[in-house]
C-alpha cells in the first residue's frame, strides 16, 4: 500500500480548493458500495475519490459503503458529488454523510492504517 499526504496546492491548483480537510493519497484501500466495487484513490475525514467496476452513480445519490485497508473497515452513508468515466472505470466524489462520533473514529482508524502502511519506493 502506498500512501502519501497530498500538498493543498496540487488541488487549488486543479481549481478544487474548497475541501474541508486534507486527503490522503491511499493505495490498497477497498471500496465497496452494493455491487460497486473498488479501490479508494484519496480519503480524508470528509469523504473520498474512488475508482469502481460496474455501473456509476448519479450526483446527489447516498450509497451505502464499506472501505476496508485488509485490518480496518468502516461502513458509511456518502453522497456521490460527481460521477465521470476513467479508462473503463467510473470515478467518483464522494461526501461522507451522517457521520456519528463512533464512524468518525472507524474512518480516523481507517485513515491512520492506510499512513501507517505507507511504503517507499525500493533502491536500486
Amino acid at each position: 500500500m502506498a500512501v502519501r499526504l497530498t500538498n493543498p496546492g496540487e488541488y487549488e491548483a486543479a481549481g478544487a480548493n474548497k475541501r474541508r480537510h486534507g486527503r490522503v493519497v491511499c493505495d490498497g484501500v477497498a471500496f465497496q458500495a452494493g455491487k460497486r466495487r473498488g479501490f479508494v484513490v484519496d480519503l480524508s475525514a470528509s469523504g473520498a475519490r474512488v475508482s469502481v467496476t460496474g455501473e456509476g452513480a448519479e450526483a446527489g445519490e447516498v450509497l451505502e459503503c464499506a472501505l476496508s485497508t485488509g485490518e480496518d473497515e468502516v461502513k458509511v452513508k456518502a453522497k456521490v458529488v460527481w460521477c465521470r468515466d476513467d479508462g473503463g472505470r467510473k470515478c467518483m466524489g464522494v461526501e461522507f454523510v451522517e457521520l456519528t462520533e463512533d464512524r468518525k473514529r472507524e474512518l480516523m482508524s481507517v485513515m491512520r492504517t492506510a499512513m501507517a502502511q505507507h511504503t517507499i519506493g525500493k533502491s536500486a
